[in-house]
């Protein structure tokens, strides 16, 4: 399936080592974030994957996402200049994503109604220790 994404700057925010890492859903826990909460099939951190809520279909979904976000010049997306800690931005990408039906007692869910995303939202958070503020991908999902 195809995708599609509107511009979106590519630095300095996504060339920072601590927001490639985080983007990555191995990395994206021990980081700070919760981005597994939003890709079926992926082990939620400790908030669940709740009925209801939006869901990339599978990690493949979220690459693509994540290439939409990173691969077009544009606004920028976090960094210093902004004054705040935390930096959300929808763009317009087209992937595959689930609406969640049904959760197991750990949080996973577990059955889910497919939909093709009409925007991803993306959420930089600045996180660490005061001393040393790393910006990293809090979270990101998709919408119809």
């Amino acid at each position: 399936m195809a995708f599609t994404a509107a511009p979106a700057r590519s630095d300095p925010c996504l060339d920072m080592p601590s927001v490639l890492r985080s983007a990555d859903p191995a990395f994206n826990m021990a980081q700070g974030g919760r981005l597994t909460r939003h890709i079926f099939g992926a082990p939620p951190p400790n908030a669940a994957q709740d009925v209801g809520q939006p869901l990339f279909a599978d990690l493949w979904a979220w690459h693509a996402a994540w290439s939409a976000v990173s691969g077009y010049p544009g606004e920028l997306l976090c960094g210093d200049e902004l004054g705040g800690t935390q930096f959300g931005k929808t763009l317009n990408v087209k992937v595959p994503a689930r609406w969640c039906e049904k959760a197991d007692d750990k949080g996973r869910c577990i059955d889910a109604t497919p939909f093709t995303s009409a925007t991803v939202t993306y959420v930089f958070e600045r996180t660490g220790p005061p001393d040393a503020p790393a910006w990293i991908l809090g979270v990101a999902y998709p919408k119809p």
